[in-house]
């Protein structure tokens, strides 16, 4: 009974050192395996070292040139400044060779008739010498450089390996994000782990809660504006970091809603000077008695949006005019004369709908100062339609001034010439519409 419980455990026993044999020969394997990955290693080390000293050769080779070109440069400096110093110098001797010739002249007749005119040469020579002899050196000697190596030196002492795996999920900053207008900042950290990381790629969703995410930036920064989204939509963003070795999974997401109603402000380009705008770019004033057209700050895209536009002054037979406009707009035209602007003009007596140099819709009844026009836009329908004072206006066509606008960004646009001024007022609710 001993016996067999003895060969038992000496069998077992024997499975077990065979088994560390075989493990303590993988071991070796590895080891040799190692010694080959630390040559190849160095190997790539050697190169990509040999790459940098290579760079800092070039751009050695670069500074020397500039050294050499500053120094041609004060070479030509001083050679122009010498040139004209011995000219001025070679006058000035002739001069003189010539007077001790003319003192030599023995007869006094035929030294009376030059020396008045040598006599005025040499004292202006003698005058202005120190307005033509410029002698003080127009360049000094030294070559005013200094190489500034401290950045490179730190490189130098802090390169180091970095051990390569694959990086933690970032972290969104909730706190520094935010939402303005039709735009959203994401803020977002790496983990504290001492991971290497090349960049990130942040992605946001369609606003519709479908889970269908698009890459809108990838790069080193930790921050991202996303401006030109629909209004009133929760958007949810995520960002994931990578490297070398691969990417990171996903941060958790954060939720971020765009403004219910649409704040902007007035632009111009450069070049129209004759357009002023002031009251924090919300007021609109013209110095020419041509139209030119001025568009909001924000675009639309999705949804309904309305905005007013209050009369500030009205003189003569004067146009308001006001709508909509694509970004390819002639804005050296009256909104509404070419293919990208759509536009009601009214003047004190009646108003007309504008677009592509058609006019249609004529409405009597004009405005005239104080009047407040509305501008209801709907993007989904591809209406617009117009109030004044809060009366729709209703031509035979209908309530709607346009009805077919495509899908797209629009801007809110106006014109006026310098008769006229007006303030636009923006983050209103919209009201409702009956013909909708």
């Amino acid at each position: 009974m001993e016996r067999a419980e003895l060969t038992t455990t000496l069998s077992q026993l024997g499975e077990k050192v065979k088994t560390a044999k075989g493990d303590i020969g993988k071991l070796k394997g590895i080891q040799e395996t190692l010694n080959v990955n630390a040559n190849d290693f160095k190997s790539t080390v050697c190169i990509q070292v040999d790459a940098i000293i290579e760079d800092l050769q070039k751009r050695k080779d670069k500074l020397m040139r500039t050294i050499d070109e500053e120094r041609d440069r004060k070479k030509r400096v001083l050679r122009d400044q010498i040139v004209r110093c011995n000219q001025q110098l070679a006058k000035a001797t002739s001069l003189i060779q010539f007077c001790i010739e003319l003192l030599k002249e023995p007869d006094p007749a035929a030294y009376l008739q030059i020396s008045s005119a040598l006599i005025h040469r040499s004292t202006t020579a003698d005058f202005l010498w120190h307005n033509d002899m410029k002698t003080k050196p127009e360049v000094d000697g030294e070559i005013v450089l200094n190489l500034d190596t401290k950045h490179l030196q730190y490189a130098i002492q802090t390169l180091d390996f970095a051990q390569l795996k694959v990086p933690s999920p970032p972290v969104i900053d909730a706190s520094s994000c935010s939402a303005e207008n039709n735009s959203v900042t994401v803020v977002w950290r790496p983990r504290n782990d001492g991971c290497a990381i090349d960049g990130f790629v942040l992605e946001i969703d369609n606003g519709r809660d479908e889970g269908c995410y698009k890459e809108v930036y990838s790069g080193p920064e930790f921050m991202c504006q996303l401006d030109g989204l629909h209004f009133n939509t929760i958007y949810s963003a995520r960002v994931k970091a990578y490297n070398a070795a691969g990417e990171s999974l996903y941060s958790d997401p954060i939720c971020l809603q765009t403004a219910s109603v649409a704040w902007f402000q007035l632009t111009k380009s450069a070049s129209q000077r004759e357009i002023f705008l002031s009251n924090e770019s919300h007021t609109l004033t013209a110095t020419t008695i041509d139209y030119q057209t001025i568009l909001g700050s924000v675009a639309f895209s999705k949804g309904v949006h309305y905005w007013e536009i209050t009369v500030d002054r009205f003189e003569g037979n004067a146009d308001i005019v006001v709508g909509v406009a694509r970004h390819a707009v002639n804005r050296g035209l009256m909104l509404g004369k070419d293919l990208h602007g759509w536009s009601m003009y009214v003047d004190g007596e009646r108003s007309w709908y504008l677009h592509n140099e058609n006019h249609v819709g004529r409405v009597a009844g004009g405005v005239r100062k104080g009047d407040v026009i509305g501008v209801r836009l709907n993007c989904d329908r591809g209406t617009l339609e117009y109030t004044i004072n809060d009366r729709k206006r209703v031509s035979k066509e209908g309530t709607f001034a346009f009805t077919t606008l495509a899908r797209g960004r629009y801007y809110p646009a106006f014109s006026i010439n310098c008769k006229a001024q007006i303030t636009v007022h923006t983050a209103i609710p919209c009201p409702s519409s009956d013909s909708e």
